[in-house]
């Protein structure tokens, strides 16, 4: 049976929510919980003289299944790679963790005729935010006005010419100190907040943009073919970081409604996955007063099943559509 590789945690909700939509499908999930890999597989890839891959077998011991029709891959949300309980060294840990993590880097390599929903290095590329602005130039899509400086002068600058801005990280999700976590959201900024850090912004990269007004806010999501355009209220909530960032709540506590954009602007943000050679992205925008719509981010390997919960649009039946697809090329 043709075969969908999924690499991922066992708590990923997306992951449980394509493997139900798939029942009754000719195409069979096997899942990788990186968690549980160093200790439930057992593999063998062999290449002969000519670099010919001749010989492989991945078995997954607490599934029982085995992973010898791979044609799709799906590279979800990896989490930690425990160790295996025999591994006691810490020295000998981070090998393990380390070998393995190459080991599934090489996927590509592994499954050489698998198709991806997106490669695992195609996603490495517009995940860091900076590398997404050319492409958005060339497509003619607004973005906001952007400054990384590690220098006061052109910061202080920026803030003056703009006015309202913000500081959000580039890459940068989270920490944790003393056993908890600790996330990193958008924030607003001026010069007299900028003044209180001119000793240490060489320290490391800072993001500024241009805020731009919120008329209206959406999560589009493209799976596939498939456009899925969710307008996120916050309004009701009246708190400022709310408004500012969604994010710093919970999901349940927004208002989502399923909603359209213009079709010339949804070809350009598929247009945008194509020059990125992604089949899925999750995008942020914002709709300005004068009703510009402006590219805040792109998610390469977003979360969307939230949305699919609170609006009932069939995100994971598009998902399994792709894959289906993916398949039968």
């Amino acid at each position: 049976m043709t075969q969908l590789l999924i690499v991922s945690s066992k708590s990923d909700v997306h992951a449980d929510a394509v493997i139900h939509e798939l029942n009754g499908s000719t195409i069979e999930p096997v899942r990788l919980n990186t968690e549980s890999f160093i200790k439930e597989s057992q593999y063998h890839f062999t290449w002969d003289f000519s670099g010919k891959l001749c010989n492989q077998s991945l078995i997954f011991h607490d599934s029982l299944r085995t992973a010898n029709d791979v044609k799709v891959i799906w590279w979800r949300k990896p989490q930690d790679y425990h160790p295996h309980p025999e591994v006691i060294d810490e020295w000998a840990i981070k090998y393990s963790q380390d070998e393995t993590k190459s080991l599934l880097f090489s996927l590509p390599e592994l499954y050489p005729d698998a198709k991806w929903v997106n490669n695992y290095y195609k996603l490495r590329f517009p995940s860091q935010r900076i590398n997404q602005i050319s492409v958005a130039q060339k497509l003619e899509i607004p973005v906001p006005p952007t400054l990384v400086t590690n220098y006061y002068q052109p910061a202080s600058d920026f803030l003056k010419h703009y006015g309202d801005c913000i500081i959000k990280p580039m890459g940068y999700s989270g920490f944790r100190h003393n056993d908890h976590q600790y996330a990193c959201y958008t924030r607003t900024i001026d010069v007299s907040t900028l003044d209180l850090f001119q000793e240490s912004i060489h320290l490391a990269p800072v993001f500024l943009q241009k805020r731009i007004s919120k008329k209206a806010e959406y999560r589009v999501t493209l799976i596939g073919r498939k456009n899925f355009v969710c307008r996120i209220e916050t309004e009701h909530l009246s708190d400022p970081d709310v408004a500012l960032d969604w994010r710093v709540t919970e999901p349940e506590k927004l208002t989502h409604v399923p909603d359209s954009l213009p079709e010339s602007y949804l070809a350009k943000l598929h247009e945008m996955l194509g020059i990125l050679g992604l089949n899925f992205g999750a995008f942020d925008i914002i709709r300005d007063n004068d009703d510009v719509l402006y590219l805040i981010e792109l998610n390469p390997n977003g979360q969307w099943y939230w949305i699919e919960i609170l609006t009932g649009m069939p995100m994971a039946r598009a998902m399994v559509e792709l894959i289906e697809e993916l398949a039968s090329r």
